[in-house]
């Protein structure tokens, strides 16, 4: 890539301070970045990281004037954080081409399916019958689209990803290498009498609407009946599982190892972090916070920022866990005056 400073202000609408002609060929992290590479700094607390920056230019909000030193070059930007993803998109576009809209004759593609156009088909990659893909969408090799699936336009489906029989993807949906969307959810049935287990069928499906990402190996069961459903803009990490009928909200942040229970509903804007785990048949109102490894086993009202297992308020748990820190100096100051009032009643 080769691009001017100029090129790149227009591009982000940012203010440059400094020579337009600079030539840019990368982007790096602040202390990485070499003399033809972007940086960005949205956290003050790495401001001492620009005056070590060997980068060709920065971006950063407009506060930053004051930081003394680093590079000569500086686009100012109320969102330097969005700013620089628009310059990492550019590089992503011209690193990694799309494949050619091609089906691989080495796919196996049901006489049934109907593809859209300009739709790529990767290498042992099966699609069954009467399934619908839209335009532009690709899908990687090895990758398995089941029966009566509808898979929407632009979407992007990456090697070894798993769509099962009747389950939908909306518009741009990504899946990254490993997802699985539809598999069985977990439901049985237990003979009292002899303990046996007995699987229930699970005969739902699951809708992922526009623009949700899914990442590796994340897994998201079908319905027992009815939808598994997760909402618009919605982006959950790699090695998540949602549980069957779980229903999401629009514009979720769902990240690594979180587990979500059958039948919970989930608000718009909610974000359950790192390792946090959901019981079943319970409601987390919009834009709470579940932090990360907390517990949460009945209803989160709407905006609540929750911590630790189980779950309480953020600032109640914290002062918890600070009392928590002081319980062995407690507990020698509870036997002391233990020993006194003995003394006192001999």
């Amino acid at each position: 890539m080769n691009i001017t400073l100029g090129k790149i202000a227009e591009m982000t609408g940012a203010r440059l301070a400094g020579d337009p002609d600079a030539v840019v060929t990368g982007a790096a992290g602040l202390l990485e970045a070499g003399p033809a590479e972007v940086s960005f700094l949205e956290n003050q607390k790495y401001a001492a990281h620009v005056t070590a920056s060997k980068a060709v230019a920065v971006f950063m909000a407009p506060s930053g004037e004051k930081i003394p030193g680093g590079p000569a070059n500086r686009l100012y930007s109320e969102r330097p954080r969005a700013a620089y993803a628009q310059l990492l998109e550019l590089i992503y576009q011209e690193k990694w081409k799309p494949e050619p809209a091609v089906v691989s004759q080495k796919a196996e593609v049901h006489f049934e399916a109907k593809l859209g156009k300009d739709v790529a088909v990767g290498p042992f990659t099966v699609v069954k019958g009467r399934t619908l893909v839209g335009d532009r969408t690709r899908i990687g090799a090895n990758c398995y689209v089941g029966h009566n699936a509808r898979i929407g336009k632009d979407c992007v489906i990456h090697p070894r990803a798993y769509v099962g029989d009747y389950c939908e993807l909306g518009d741009r949906v990504i899946l990254q290498p490993g997802a699985v969307v539809g598999s069985d959810g977990y439901g049985y049935e237990t003979d009292p009498k002899t303990g046996k287990h007995h699987k229930i069928q699970q005969v739902g499906r699951v809708v992922l609407e526009e623009d949700v990402e899914v990442g590796a190996n994340t897994t998201i069961d079908r319905a027992a009946t009815g939808e598994t459903r997760v909402g618009a803009g919605t982006k959950i990490d790699n090695l998540v599982q949602l549980g069957h009928n779980v229903v999401t909200g629009r514009n979720c942040l769902i990240i690594s190892q979180v587990g979500v229970a059958g039948s919970t509903k989930v608000g718009n804007q909610v974000v359950l972090a790192g390792q946090a785990g959901i019981a079943g048949h319970i409601s987390i109102g919009d834009g709470a916070v579940i932090t990360a490894q907390t517990g949460v086993m009945s209803d989160v009202p709407p905006k609540a920022i929750l911590f630790g297992s189980p779950a309480r308020p953020h600032r109640e748990a914290m002062k918890l866990q600070a009392l928590l820190g002081k319980l062995p100096e407690m507990y020698e100051a509870l036997k002391k005056a233990k020993a006194l009032m003995g003394q006192e009643t001999r």
